[in-house]
């Protein structure tokens, strides 16, 4: 059953494979302008959407203490967003800090996720040491020393930033927060500078052969990647897009986007839809995880629906 699941998807992407191919060059942030191609996109949203739940919001949630708009494909073509160009086409990701073997693997792991899931070019640097931290920015919390974020964004990051980045994105296995009135944040990036740093810290749930650990990660990490992309928190569906405030609301949100926000990174990367969910089921297969990716199994019925 599992195999015939990952069976459909691919076979779901090779019925719209023919239609779906084109020649355009790479997209760069002067170029958001609304293109044959983003009226295609649309279309092949909107076929989807059946497929896809409707946001649910509990109490403590993201959406229950911040209210938020969302932002349509359309909205998002419109808006100029921060792209790839023809120099900066490259995800780099650069561990900073002392890792575990099993940190270390996750990394990697989420190293392959991000080339598959932007269809970007991927580069896992060598682990960095974390250099002196100002005084000024760390904090005694929960029992460790907490790193505010922006010596990540504003100071280390920048520094170091490579020439070939379209993303530059930091692990580290220290605990974050972002100001003095929150208490802990999973991960910030800054949408103009094309930095980024998750933290591994809250993330292991340390359960026998648990996925947690490395699904959260891929998550925190492809959500924050979305925002130096200029994606803005979803609303419309539930979608690795939307904010979290907890883990809880971590664990309940898929491992992919929604129509909305798979048309904006079909757009932004020049990446096909099919090609995207073919890949993202080649990325399964290869983990050995085949019952997880429910948004792909229903993204294939609908791009097979379609595409006859």
């Amino acid at each position: 059953m599992r195999k015939n699941r990952l069976e459909i998807i691919i076979a779901a992407a090779l019925l719209i494979i023919s239609g779906c191919r084109h020649d355009e060059s790479a997209a760069n942030s002067k170029a958001a302008v609304r293109d044959d191609r983003a009226v295609r996109l649309e279309a092949i949203k909107d076929s989807i959407i059946p497929f896809f739940a409707p946001m649910s919001v509990r109490e403590g949630d993201w959406l229950d203490s911040h209210a938020e708009d969302g932002e349509l494909f359309t909205e998002y073509v419109d808006s100029h967003p921060t792209l790839p160009t023809a120099h900066r086409n490259t995800i780099v990701i650069q561990p900073i800090g002392t890792f575990t073997p099993e940190q270390q693997k996750v990394i990697t792991s989420s190293a392959e996720y991000m080339k598959v899931f932007f269809g970007l070019k991927v580069r896992l640097e060598r682990p960095r040491p974390l250099g002196n931290v100002p005084a000024e920015l760390t904090r005694a919390r929960y029992r460790n020393i907490q790193i505010r974020t922006s010596y990540f964004l504003d100071t280390l990051l920048p520094e170091i930033l490579p020439p070939d980045a379209a993303a530059f994105l930091c692990f580290t296995n220290r605990d974050l927060y972002p100001e003095e009135t929150w208490n802990f944040v999973f991960g910030q990036a800054n949408l103009e500078n094309r930095v980024g740093v998750w933290s591994l810290y809250r993330l292991n749930d340390n359960s026998p052969k648990s996925t947690k650990f490395l699904d959260r990660t891929l998550k925190i990490a492809a959500h924050e990647t979305g925002h130096m992309f200029s994606m803005r928190h979803c609303t419309k569906y539930e979608c690795l897009m939307s904010g979290i405030n907890h883990l809880d609301e971590t664990d309940r949100r898929p491992l992919d986007v929604c129509p909305e926000c798979m048309a904006k990174i079909a757009w932004a990367m020049n990446y096909e839809p099919v090609v995207r969910y073919r890949n993202l089921a080649q990325f399964w297969k290869s983990e050995r995880r085949f019952d997880l990716e429910r948004e792909n199994i229903a993204m294939a019925g609908a791009l097979e629906q379609s595409g006859r």
